[in-house]
């Protein structure tokens, strides 16, 4: 998978029941939520950049309008830059990023607690195993 390349596959459904899946479903099950998590990552840090860069972007246009204002109070002016149409759209575009950054880390978030889940899972299932093993042993 290349950088910042979504999986070829949609974000798999959680079974309710992680116990009535084999070992081999539950290892693919393991991989794909780690493939969206990897891309959940890529995603929440461009998604980061993208918003730094907005707020700059913002800070930019706020400070034009406040050069180009004619003297006067402070108030004047900020309404001035309040009515600026740049302004207005850096500020739309500063919350279109902040979005796409909590976008992006719910993604990651809902990821991570899936992967933890089943990571438990699997680890009940290798530290019951040794006792599954010597009980089959007695048992035809």
């Amino acid at each position: 998978m290349a950088l910042g390349a979504a999986p070829e596959f949609d974000v798999p459904d959680l079974p309710r029941d992680l116990t009535i899946l084999d070992e081999q479903d539950l290892m693919i099950l393991f991989s794909e939520y780690v493939a969206w998590q990897n891309f959940a990552a890529t995603r929440q840090s461009e998604a980061e950049v993208d918003e730094s860069r907005a707020e700059g972007a913002q800070r930019y246009a706020e400070a034009i309008v406040m050069m180009r204002a004619v003297k006067g109070e402070v108030t004047i002016k900020r309404a001035e830059m309040a009515a600026d149409d740049d302004v207005a759209q850096a500020r739309a575009n500063v919350l279109t990023a902040y979005a796409n950054r909590k976008a992006a880390q719910n993604v990651y978030a809902n990821c991570e607690r899936v992967v933890n889940l089943i990571s438990r899972e699997l680890s009940r299932r290798i530290a019951s195993s040794p006792a599954e093993r010597r009980n089959n042993r007695w048992n035809p």
